[in-house]
């Protein structure tokens, strides 16, 4: 093989291998069906989500079962739940998942009153935010929310925002 030839080869394999790479990192893997309950209905917190435009959404509503195993607060007033998904819902997980340790992200908005300017605006209008109890750190839960990709934070799959949630037994 001439030198040419070789470099064509190359530049072909190494294009094709970022064009995986970079689709991979902004869609779902394929893994098993997932459970979309019918009854999962969107609330109206999809518009108090700050700069909506850095989300792609995916499903208007997901219901997901997983244990909680971090919680914390965002500067945008809205909360961090980190899911260990079950594993029927592991194909909902995509690489920039692997930022967060390979967990959903489940975020209820405007839980409390936000830091960043532009995101206090859009918490004050909410007139009914989401303010029932959310699950703690190792409860076995399901969820249900905005399928979402989060365009500004390695394009990690989450619920954004979340609508509602409740236990599951052990």
């Amino acid at each position: 093989m001439t030198g040419r030839s070789l470099g064509l080869v190359l530049f072909v394999l190494m294009s094709v291998s970022c064009g995986n790479q970079e689709a991979s990192a902004t869609a779902p893997r394929s893994g098993p069906a997932v459970n979309l309950d019918p009854t999962c209905i969107p609330t109206d917190q999809d518009q108090y989500v700050y700069r909506p435009a850095r989300l792609r959404p995916i499903r208007p509503c997901l219901r997901v079962a997983g244990t909680v195993v971090a919680s914390s607060t965002e500067a945008d007033g809205d909360v961090h739940l980190d899911v260990r998904l079950d594993a029927p819902y592991q194909g909902l997980l995509n690489p920039g998942n692997l930022q967060e340790g390979g967990n959903l992200i489940v975020e209820p908005v405007c839980r409390f009153p936000p830091l960043q300017a532009e995101a206090i605006r859009v918490c004050a209008s909410d007139p009914d935010p989401y303010e029932d109890a959310l699950p703690g750190v190792g409860d076995h839960v399901w969820l249900e929310g905005r399928y979402v990709l989060d365009l500004q934070h390695h394009a990690w799959a989450e619920l954004h925002p979340l609508y509602r949630w409740g236990k599951l037994d052990p």
